[in-house]
């Protein structure tokens, strides 16, 4: 049975270091020493893999720096509850394959266990920022965007605006620190 493809937009990883990792621990990394972004930029600079400490999960490659990434998923039924989920992710990492290697064939960097807080995609360096439900803003203000299958609930209960990037209309919330509110 072949995999289906479905866009789920793109994102830019500034530093030059994408990483993908369990949600509910990003912000644990200091914890045990090093900040996320030094261990990701480590594992890239190897041309990427899997970083592991305790509960704290990630897989992080190098990516071109400040352009658009394009991110794709393919789904399989939940042996839970035979829902669709995304199985696959893909990356579209904006760099060239390395001399021998054949560009058709996939790269396994590592695989990372379910989260049920979901997991997280971004720059390497803006992840050390994250500050987890708990955490304390660290410029006393917050961005939020919703989307996903209950987007549309979200917004009918909670409000926000249409958050436009690249001229793209994108997913509804707040833009807390760029617009100045409080």
């Amino acid at each position: 049975m072949g995999e289906t493809f479905v866009g789920l937009g793109s994102i830019t990883a500034p530093s030059g270091v994408l990483v993908l990792g369990m949600a509910s621990w990003i912000d644990y990394w200091p914890e045990f020493g090093q900040p996320l972004s030094e261990r990701a930029r480590t594992v890239a600079a190897e041309g990427g893999g899997h970083l592991h400490e305790w509960l704290c999960e990630a897989v992080a490659v190098p990516a071109a720096a400040g352009r658009p990434l394009t991110v794709r998923g393919a789904t399989s039924p939940s042996p839970f509850d035979g829902e669709q989920t995304i199985a696959v992710l893909e990356i579209g990492l904006g760099l060239p394959w390395p001399d021998g290697r054949d560009p058709a064939v996939p790269v396994l960097l590592g695989d990372l266990p379910v989260d049920r807080c979901g997991m997280v995609v971004g720059d390497a360096a803006g992840l050390d920022a994250w500050t987890g439900i708990d955490g304390k803003s660290t410029d006393g203000l917050a961005d939020v965007t919703y989307r996903g299958r209950h987007a549309d609930q979200a917004y009918a209960r909670f409000g926000g605006e249409r958050i436009t990037r690249h001229g793209y209309d994108g997913p509804r919330g707040w833009l807390r620190g760029a617009t100045g509110q409080e």
